[in-house]
């Protein structure tokens, strides 16, 4: 009832992956009803789904063997499935943590950890934006949940391996601009701010919002304990909500015991309504 009370004036669906039915796959809940769907079943992992503009589709990873650790970013591989009719086909062959343009015509993703690709939706063609060791990006990196803006070019990016921090880098390599520590650097869905998740908090973990232009950030939303270990933030289309998960304790991606919160963007902290309830790995 009370997570009724805390989405009634609300209209669309939130999607994330679960491993609450064994292996993990993309859930669809619809708002205010809270209708639970299974928008995938299948045996392999269905990871980090994303909501196309229009909200007709979701793309999302499927990995390439059974079991796949999230911590493994080589072996996946992009999907695309119809919100209505659960239609779902392949859209590019190793490639993992996708993401949209802002029309909708084409899809960003990492593939085999060093490079980051555009994908025409419509044609098929193919080019390579950023990789390790070009466009400015520090050799023998791994570029982890890279989010590129489709009006500037621009990538929000977090490396790992030779060097160390989430920061944006600019079409060319003429320039870039090192954030912080932290991880999971996104753009608002007008690339106005960033957002992200660095130590501190309740939990160890918040969500911070980021200035662009100055690299200054701010704290975002803690949430209040048990469940104040935040990750996997995510703007909603419109940029009024935050979907995100948090955990009473643990960390791991894809086994701890994570539930997912709904926040309208600029309420309370404790205005943030939980979604779920259940002892499996709730994520992204």
């Amino acid at each position: 009832q009370a997570r009724s009370r805390g989405v009634n004036d609300m209209s669309g669906f939130v999607v994330w992956s679960s491993n609450r039915y064994g292996q993990h796959d993309i859930l669809l809940l619809g708002l205010p009803d809270l209708k639970l769907e299974r928008l995938t079943d299948h045996p392999h992992v269905d990871t980090y789904p994303r909501i196309s503009p229009d909200g007709r589709q979701v793309v999302f990873a499927r990995s390439r063997e059974p079991w796949v650790s999230q911590r493994r970013d080589e072996p996946w591989d992009v999907y695309v499935v119809d919100v209505a009719t659960g239609d779902e086909r392949r859209v590019a062959e190793w490639g993992n943590v996708p993401t949209w343009s802002r029309d909708g015509s084409k899809v960003y993703f990492q593939r085999r950890s060093g490079s980051v690709v555009e994908h025409e939706l419509a044609t098929g063609a193919e080019r390579v934006l950023f990789a390790a060791g070009s466009n400015g990006v520090p050799p023998n990196v791994h570029l982890q949940t890279p989010w590129i803006d489709s009006e500037t070019g621009r990538m929000a990016v977090t490396l790992r391996g030779a060097k160390r921090f989430t920061g944006v880098f600019h079409p060319g390599g003429e320039k870039r601009k090192k954030i912080a520590g932290g991880c999971q650097l996104t753009w608002s869905p007008e690339a106005d701010y960033l957002y992200y998740v660095d130590h501190g908090g309740r939990g160890q973990n918040m969500v911070y919002k980021v200035d662009p232009a100055s690299a200054e950030r701010e704290p975002w939303i803690d949430l209040p304990d048990p469940y104040s270990h935040e990750y996997f933030p995510k703007t909603s289309n419109d940029g009024r909500y935050l979907v995100l998960g948090a955990s009473a304790e643990g960390h791991e991606h894809d086994t701890a015991d994570y539930e997912i919160f709904l926040w309208k963007i600029g309420t309370p902290d404790t205005d943030a309504v939980r979604l779920t309830y259940h002892t499996g790995n709730d994520c992204w």
